[in-house]
């Protein structure tokens, strides 16, 4: 802390403080048999032989942004996914017949009941399967670059969690894979050379301890040297490449596009080199990770602030890293008199519409997943019908038809598939139901950031999240704790933000410092007066203006701050604060040190 404050506190820091192109896979048992090398290469997998489509992974950046009350009253537009949310359940519907190839489809239907798209008449679920059998499938040799953000964003907790992280990695590579690091912030640099795991275990970890964080944000640059070290590496390669981008994807310099980062993307994915994108900290910009891990051979992830890295990198990292199937297309033609109305759980709407109503969908990559899943289809009249009931159907006319066409991401062959989904005979399979309340909850919560955000219709965006906080809660989805914990959260801030609550949320409490106060009274600090301003930002800066002028002698200081407490680090110092009205008191808990200040 810049500012010398008198009256010391020795600390921990706050619990609660805000502070689908074939690519690192995997290898069947035969291939194995034909070489005694290459079987003493191949790694032991665990896999439930889940499918899911790539890019967004989770939205557990949404929730923390949501929960965190430190920078907006409703988080951002953007940044929600409907496939990152249906991609932190297990959607995985019952298997009619098994599946006998890499990539299969299977299909189930339902009544659709969404109250914010009533032109929907049926939900369907195409869930995607495998013939991967955990016992028989091994982790081919992976040759990863580990593309890492150092810049001043990405101090101290990001970094911890990037470097807990590639511990992970390293000690679940094995004979055969390799490693290498690539470094970017204000410069640029290859880190580490990729090189042996097994026989360089102990100099990747030295390098691993070693980064340190350095300037701004060039993700151009970084992921550029990541590509050219990647295809360099190629050669050497005993399987596959991919390059993992570690980040907080605030980018302040070079081309920040999303455009220009997916070209990247895409350019290395053409030529054999997938990226997996692992977001970190709370600066992260989820809506433009989401776009470049749209790109085939992208997925992304994210790693909170409260869960250790390596709890997703001991579950997840060859899923990560295992890619089934690419270039896939997925042709959905509706009966006659229907049109689709919607689809849903396709990275960035990659999709087109034939003149007969079909739809054509494209998917990038599919990889191995430990959560089951797919992609959903709403059917509804066709605009011929538009004040006619709907069509009739027999009973023995399908739903939807479907084709599906891909290339193996280990062989390279094309494949297909085709599939007629049936009117349901009887009760909806329990996780087709989960699936179609992820889709009322992801509707549900766009229509409400936009009202906030776009129209300032305060009260409009409350009856959108009042009424889906009720249906989730009558909806008794098994393992939709966290979703009701999500929506009752923004309906209560809500509530509150639209004049039907009085007392402010535990988490929007933070809010209340935001702005500049003037000193009235003070004790138990050292450069802090009467008369001084302390403006405390968003951006988690507490500046104090001796004298309350604006002067080159400002002092600034970071702080963190939950529903209850300020820390300043630099001064280890934690005070308790309250407001009331246009006054902020700031108070240690024995009282010995206190900052009283009136709005300016």
């Amino acid at each position: 802390m810049t500012m010398k404050l008198h009256h010391i506190f020795r600390r921990s820091l706050l619990a609660g403080a805000i502070s689908l192109a074939g690519l690192g896979g995997f290898a069947p048992a035969a291939f194995a048999q034909d070489e005694q090398e290459d079987e003493e290469l191949l790694s032991p997998i665990i896999v439930t032989g889940a499918v899911r489509q790539g890019g967004a992974q989770d939205i557990r950046h949404f929730r923390e942004i949501s929960f965190d009350g430190g920078n907006e009253f409703m988080p951002p537009q953007g940044s929600l996914t409907m496939e990152g949310l249906l991609g932190e359940h297990d959607l995985t519907l019952p298997r009619r017949e098994q599946c006998r190839q890499t990539f299969c489809l299977v299909g189930h239907a339902m009544k659709a009941d969404l109250p914010l798209r009533p032109q929907d008449a049926w939900f369907v679920g195409l869930d995607f399967d495998s013939n991967i059998d955990a016992k028989s499938w091994k982790a081919a040799p992976l040759s990863l670059v580990a593309v890492i953000d150092r810049s001043g964003s990405m101090s101290g907790g990001p970094i911890a969690k990037v470097k807990e992280a590639l511990r992970s990695v390293v000690s679940q590579m094995g004979k055969g894979d390799r490693l290498g690091i690539v470094l970017y912030g204000s410069n640029t640099n290859v880190h580490l050379p990729v090189m042996d795991v097994a026989t360089h275990r102990g100099e990747i970890l030295d390098a691993i301890d070693s980064i340190q964080i350095d300037g701004s944000t060039y993700l151009e640059a970084g992921l550029k040297l990541g590509y050219e070290t990647a295809l360099a590496e190629m050669p050497q390669s005993r399987g596959k490449t991919r390059l993992m981008l570690f980040t907080d994807e605030n980018p302040n310099v070079g081309n920040t596009s999303a455009e220009g980062f997916m070209a990247q993307a895409s350019a290395g994915s053409a030529r054999g080199v997938g990226l997996t994108t692992i977001g970190v900290g709370v600066h992260y910009d989820g809506a433009l990770a989401a776009r470049v891990s749209s790109a085939p051979g992208g997925n992304l992830f994210f790693i909170e602030q409260d869960r250790a890295a390596s709890e997703l990198f001991d579950k997840e990292f060859r899923n990560m890293t295992s890619e089934v199937a690419e270039n896939i297309a997925i042709t959905l033609t509706p009966p006659e008199g229907y049109a689709i109305t919607g689809v849903f759980g396709v990275p960035d709407g990659l999709m087109t519409q034939a003149q007969d109503g079909a739809v054509v969908v494209t998917i990038g990559t599919a990889f191995l997943s430990s959560n089951g899943g797919g992609i959903y289809v709403a059917l509804g009249r066709d605009s011929a019908r538009d004040h006619l009931p709907l069509a009739p159907l027999g009973t023995a006319t399908p739903l939807l038809d479907v084709k599906l066409a891909y290339v193996d991401a280990v062989t390279g062959e094309a494949g297909g598939d085709s599939l007629a989904v049936a009117q349901p005979d009887g009760p909806a399979p329990a996780r087709l139901a989960a699936a179609m309340a992820l889709v009322d909850e992801y509707v549900s919560l766009t229509q409400a950031l936009e009202h906030y955000h776009l129209r300032g219709d305060k009260k409009a965006a409350f009856a959108a999240l009042d009424g889906l906080n009720s249906r989730l809660a009558a909806g008794g989805h098994e393992g939709f704790g966290k979703e009701q914990e999500l929506v009752g959260s923004l309906r209560g801030r809500m509530a509150y933000l639209a004049g039907y609550q009085g007392e402010v949320p535990r988490e929007l409490r933070p809010l209340e410092l935001f702005g500049r106060w003037k000193v009235t009274y003070f004790k138990g600090v050292d450069d802090v007066r009467r008369g001084d301003v302390i403006e405390i930002t968003k951006d988690n800066e507490f500046v104090t203006y001796p004298g309350g002028k604006d002067e080159s002698d400002e002092i600034r200081q970071s702080y963190q701050v939950n529903e209850r407490q300020l820390f300043i680090p630099d001064g280890d110092l934690l005070f308790q604060y309250r407001r009331n009205g246009d006054r902020l008191t700031l108070r240690t808990s024995d009282g010995e040190a206190e900052i009283a200040m009136r709005i300016e």
